[in-house]
């Protein structure tokens, strides 16, 4: 044991140990992402800044504005914002990294302090206190709020608020010259003492109010971030040990198991001496349950390649109606022991599906021997593929016992078998593992399963895939239709 031991944390240690997650890695994408966001609307800021103010003076006809300063300040803006895009630019595609997320940070902070300035500049110029655009500050306040840390909203939240307090206290007591264009304010009048406090006591609670509540928000969106994350990577271990624990399983369990199917068949055959009627019936006991297991073996092989991180790599073009075809003729022997029929549908131009031709004959079959398994002797099993557009639907229907509504949401878990009735035959052996099998091939091919059943009628499964985009020419398509070949 100590052996299989060393050889599972092997396994692990090559498929890499999950790295403990960070939780600036959603932050870094976050900020990135805004800044090169940030720069492209400072762009058109500037623009509608340059066409703002020349359609205010005229146009509309507002007197006493100040162009040549707006427009002055938005190419100055405009000038910074080339600066802050290339940066952006630049770190968008870089590597993910710690230091990289304190660069980017940097670069927030300076971009926010720069726009709160302009803010503040450009408040001067329509009106100071008396602006319609003094909520400009709350925007960048509230993108601080989400995108630093609360200490660094705060920050930003005084510093804007200390910018506020400069331009309306400097006006008031005549120390910055006051602009009030007429048409952008509703009035020139001189700066009362009631409205200055009025003013900066609404900016301070409303700044304040805005960076906590939504720094509260940001705090727990980090948290939940870092239990996700926490959840992916243990996600991503256990799958790692399920991956290793079933391809040593599947090797170590195979060996045995065939020699001792080996021994059964040569003692069955007579080769130690005549059996007893008795003896006869007790090894075919025995067959037929290392047969199951060799099944089970079987499924556990098919689980660990769908696991398997080079899975991707083995998509080729499959022909449809080969893998139909060769399912119908390996399903034969059983579906005789049945007294079934089976038949198969094949028609030309069906083309081919891009995938992993050995788990979609894996799925295929695995429908065909369920149908067979719970359908009453002497039913009909048929097997087709038909092309709708883009697609490639291989269908088995089936004449046999149906599945209540209620069992279907549950149908294609792991270890999943029905309750089909105390009759041996509508619950015959297996490891419940053959529907999930087939849910999780047609996921890893980007399709999905579509079932119809009736109790007592039967059961359609559909099984539809996206189809080659380029149809690649494939040894064996046939040239004719061929409605039913057994």
């Amino acid at each position: 044991m100590p052996g299989k031991q060393k050889r599972v944390a092997g396994s692990t240690a090559a498929s890499g140990s999950p790295r403990q997650p960070q939780l600036w890695f959603f932050q870094e994408k976050l900020i990135s992402e805004r800044l090169y966001l940030q720069s492209l609307v400072r762009f058109s800021l500037v623009v509608g800044i340059i066409v703002g103010t020349l359609f205010a003076q005229y146009v509309v006809g507002v007197e006493g504005l100040h162009a040549q300063g707006l427009i002055s300040l938005a190419l100055a803006l405009g000038v910074f914002n080339a600066g802050a895009f290339w940066a952006s630019r630049q770190l968008r595609g870089s590597e993910i990294s710690p230091a990289r997320f304190h660069l980017l940070q940097s670069i927030m902070h300076l971009t926010i302090t720069v726009d709160l300035l302009f803010i503040t500049v450009g408040l001067w110029f329509v009106g100071g206190p008396k602006s319609p655009f003094q909520s400009f500050y709350l925007l960048h306040l509230m993108l601080a709020s989400v995108l630093l840390s609360r200490r660094a909203a705060f920050a930003h939240a005084l510093s804007a608020y200390a910018q506020f307090s400069v331009l309306v206290l400097g006006e008031w007591f005549g120390l910055i010259p006051m602009r009030f264009p007429e048409g952008a304010v509703n009035n020139a009048a001189p700066l009362d003492g009631r409205f200055v406090l009025t003013v900066l006591f609404a900016q301070a609670v409303l700044m304040g109010l805005s960076v906590f509540l939504v720094t509260g928000l940001a705090v727990l969106l980090r948290e939940g971030e870092g239990r996700i994350q926490q959840a992916n990577a243990q996600m991503t271990r256990l799958s790692a040990m399920r991956q290793g624990f079933l391809q040593i399983t599947v090797h170590d369990l195979k060996a045995p198991v065939a020699a001792a199917a080996m021994l059964l068949r040569n003692v069955t055959d007579g080769l130690c001496g005549p059996l007893t009627g008795k003896q006869e019936e007790w090894l075919g006991k025995c067959h037929r349950r290392l047969n199951e297991l060799v099944a089970l073996l079987y499924d556990f092989e098919v689980l660990a390649m769908l696991d398997s991180e080079t899975v991707e790599k083995q998509r080729r073009p499959v022909d449809v109606n080969g893998v139909l075809r060769r399912v119908a003729e390996e399903c034969q022997e059983i579906a005789q022991a049945h007294s079934h029929t089976v038949e198969f549908s094949m028609r030309s131009g069906i083309g081919c599906v891009l995938g992993i031709e050995r788990l979609i004959h894996e799925a295929v079959a695995n429908l065909v021997t369920n149908a067979i398994k719970y359908t009453p002797e002497g039913g009909m099993i048929m097997l087709r593929a038909v092309r709708i557009d883009k697609t490639i639907t291989i269908e088995v229907k089936d004449n046999g016992i149906g599945i209540a509504e209620e069992d279907r949401p549950r149908l294609f878990g792991e270890f999943v078998r029905l309750s089909r009735g105390k009759d041996q035959t509508r619950n015959p052996p297996g490891s419940g593992l053959g529907l999930s099998i087939v849910k999780r091939v047609v996921d890893l091919h980007g399709g999905r399963v579509e079932l119809e059943s009736a109790v007592g009628v039967g059961s359609i499964f559909r099984m539809v895939f996206p189809a080659c985009e380029v149809e690649e020419s494939i040894e064996g398509v046939p040239t004719g239709d061929d409605p039913q070949a057994r």
